[in-house]
């Protein structure tokens, strides 16, 4: 959709205009978690062939099969060698956002200086989470399905499936505030750069969420010693997380935005989606 523009005067030292303008964007975040650390690596041999074996999810039982359909996740043996060194298995996550959105601009000029103002801006997320579960390739085996090891990795799974981390990361997208910044004395008030300030609110919002599911695994890694320990009350360690606590513990920069979303019949009846039985119970 075009702008609608207001004409300005030339002679004007003080320009302003209002505009309403309609933008869309696609960001991605993907987030790898292992015994609390963050990393970025790339399975793939020098030959450019990948290391990853999908493993059939065919004998999987019915619990772990509804994990896999909700949370979109592949799980494959992986030879990769520095992989298969470390003897463990990771878990990651994936989001991705694609957003529509308009705002009502404002923009005025002073000194060579435009300072824009953003209001009423209506953004419409589309929010994607996908996982993938890697094992080493030295794990293999025809009981894979009911390892301990495989099974803590869908506890994390759980960890970032529950249903309240992405309603408060849409809760914060939909709720954006206004925004307004004066641009660099060379900087003009284009598409893309305002498009670029809306963008970076959402990428706060995103990384926020995102930082309160990476805590909240290393809290199960650390209660759970990484599954090798049974979590001690375990319902109750999944019921917690995302609580306004939790949010409180872990320091989540957009507490007070979200104070209402907490108190809705929604945010309250979600339910995490963990394992009844404790990988580490044998």
């Amino acid at each position: 959709m075009n702008p609608r523009r207001i004409p300005i005067e030339p002679q004007q030292d003080a320009l302003s205009a209002m505009l309403s303008l309609v933008a869309s964007v696609l960001i991605v975040f993907q987030f790898q978690f292992v015994a609390g650390q963050e990393r970025e690596k790339v399975a793939v041999k020098a030959s450019g062939t990948s290391t990853r074996e999908p493993i059939p999810s065919e004998d999987a039982p019915k619990e772990l099969q509804r994990l896999i359909k909700d949370g979109k996740v592949e799980v494959v043996y992986d030879s990769d060698p520095e992989f298969v060194r470390e003897s463990r298995g990771w878990a990651d996550f994936h989001v991705q956002i694609k957003s529509s959105f308009k705002y009502d601009l404002t923009k005025t000029r002073k000194n060579g200086r435009w300072t824009v103002t953003l209001d009423n801006i209506t953004l419409k997320p589309t929010i994607e989470l996908t996982h993938l579960i890697r094992l080493p390739s030295t794990f293999k085996s025809p009981d894979v399905w009911t390892s301990r090891t495989l099974r803590h990795e869908f506890d994390h799974v759980a960890v970032s499936l529950d249903p309240r981390a992405m309603l408060l990361l849409r809760h914060l997208l939909v709720h954006l505030p206004d925004i307004e910044r004066t641009l660099e004395p060379k900087e003009m008030p284009t598409n893309d750069v305002l498009n670029r300030l809306v963008d970076e609110e959402v990428v706060k919002r995103r990384r926020a969420v995102v930082e309160l599911m990476r805590q909240n695994n290393q809290q199960l890694d650390k209660i759970g010693a990484h599954g090798a320990e049974l979590v001690p009350n375990r319902a109750t360690f999944f019921s917690q997380l995302y609580t306004k606590e939790n949010l409180a513990e872990t320091k989540f920069p957009f507490i007070e935005q979200v104070l209402d979303l907490l108190e809705t019949a929604e945010y309250q009846r979600a339910e995490s989606p963990f394992l009844a039985r404790d990988p580490a119970d044998r």
